[in-house]
């Protein structure tokens, strides 16, 4: 006997049950003696593995069953390939089957017409049902309807309303990324506060980047990898910043699998002033830092000389007065970063457009490229422009033209500290001179931005 349903929502196989009972009444009808074999809760149409229907296939194989019993065919197959298979392993092992709608002799012609024409059918019913529940779920996901469980991380167990205690982290986080954090940066903090997961587990970068990337922190309902529309829910963060941040981490320096972690401040960023390379931070075998040119080797200087200079310079020039004024920029308008989405979207649009014209012979292939060359020409244009504004971001939350804004530079992180060198400066580190071994601080040289 073979026993399968579906779907069992509450786990109590009442399904499995009345196959059964009518199962055994057909084994004693028959003088049978059944050997029970049970799917519960597995679909016959999907790739997900039947542990009872392949043992029975095992069993027949070996000889051990002579009749199978199934309470109609569509419990055995609802795919035409599994039936062709079944038919052959019966009409090798000359195995009788039985339904209770009806016996189907596999031997003959015509019994295999009418297993055929049961499968197609059955077949046919599970597509239509699965259209059917796809686009329930579609009709579900444009209406709002969540579809994540209650009790995620920035929202209340119980519910689906902000958690006064963790939506407010979400909401900085976005705002430091934007800002030239890490996600490092992040965990570091979290997890020094004592801040879990849902699980309760320790932050990482990676289950931080899956975490900011759910459309549903912006209020906004997905499907299928397809925001679809708002969410019923409140956001923990206002969809222009979570889009924004998007773009951040999808730098290709965030791309998994390249290397992105820097263990000393100016690793990368200072240059070397012999031959433009960038300098490495490596330790010493009397373990201080130093930061050399792997590429010339022409240049190298200790971490303790170069790294306050550095530091001294930048508080310098954000507590100057006019320091307010690096923040004085058109593209730092939110109503003008929204504006700049919607045409950037819209030209995206217009290249999917031309693809379509060009495949349906509209366009000949020189129009076609005229048309995508403008298009990408005014992309490049409206992505830089994003690209400064994002990067005045960096600046949120220094107090500009104060004698603050020194002590606040000091408590920015690594990361933090590097973007606010790339907005501002370069730093370019000269050769050892005439001075020798005493350390000239003229060698550390600035090019503001």
């Amino acid at each position: 006997m073979y026993l399968r349903i579906s779907e069992d929502r509450t786990g109590d196989q009442l399904g499995v049950v009345r196959q059964r009972q009518d199962c055994e009444e057909l084994c004693r009808s028959k003088g049978w003696t059944p050997v029970e074999y049970v799917d519960n809760d597995i679909s016959a149409t999907s790739s997900k593995p039947r542990p009872a229907y392949e043992q029975m296939l095992a069993d027949i194989r070996g000889g051990h069953l002579g009749a199978v019993v199934a309470w109609d065919l569509d419990r055995l197959h609802r795919r035409p390939i599994e039936l062709e298979s079944f038919m052959a392993l019966a009409d090798e092992k000359h195995l009788a089957l039985a339904t209770v709608s009806g016996d189907v002799d596999l031997s003959t012609a015509q019994g295999r017409l009418v297993a055929r024409l049961k499968g197609s059918v059955a077949a046919h019913e599970g597509e239509h049902r699965k259209a059917r529940q796809l686009r329930a779920m579609r009709q579900l996901a444009e209406a709002g309807v969540p579809n994540w469980p209650m009790g995620a991380f920035g929202y209340l167990g119980d519910t689906r309303q902000l958690d006064p205690q963790t939506a407010p982290l979400v909401k900085q986080a976005y705002a430091d990324i934007l800002a030239g954090a890490s996600l490092n940066d992040i965990c570091r903090q979290w997890n020094a506060d004592g801040v879990r997961t849902v699980t309760g587990r320790p932050w990482t970068a990676e289950v931080l980047t899956h975490f900011m990337r759910k459309p549903r922190n912006a209020g906004l309902r997905a499907y299928k990898g397809e925001i679809v529309g708002k969410g019923t829910w409140p956001p923990l963060v206002d969809e222009s910043t979570w889009r924004a941040a998007q773009a951040v981490l999808d730098a290709p320096s965030r791309v998994p699998g390249r290397k992105a972690v820097r263990r000393h401040l100016l690793t990368g960023v200072a240059l070397c002033g012999k031959c433009g390379h960038t300098l490495s931070g490596s330790y010493r075998t009397d373990g201080r830092i130093v930061y050399v040119c792997k590429q010339c080797h022409g240049v190298s200087i200790l971490a303790e000389n170069v790294e306050p200079i550095v530091y001294g310079v930048v508080a310098g020039r954000l507590a100057k007065p006019d320091a307010a004024d690096l923040l004085k920029a058109e593209q730092h308008d939110t109503a003008e970063a929204e504006k700049l989405r919607t045409q950037r979207a819209a030209l995206l649009a217009e290249l999917d457009n031309i693809g379509v014209e060009r495949a349906d012979g509209l366009l000949t292939g020189k129009q076609a490229k005229i048309a995508t060359d403008r298009i990408t020409e005014k992309l490049a244009a409206i992505e830089a422009r994003q690209q400064d504004q994002d990067r005045l971001r960096v600046l949120d939350g220094i107090p500009l033209g104060k004698p603050a804004a020194a002590a606040a530079v000091k408590k920015l992180s690594p990361d933090r500290f590097r973007a606010v060198l790339d907005l501002l400066m370069t730093i370019t580190v000269a050769p050892v001179g005439k001075s020798g071994k005493v350390f000239n601080p003229e060698r550390v040289q600035v090019d503001w931005k």
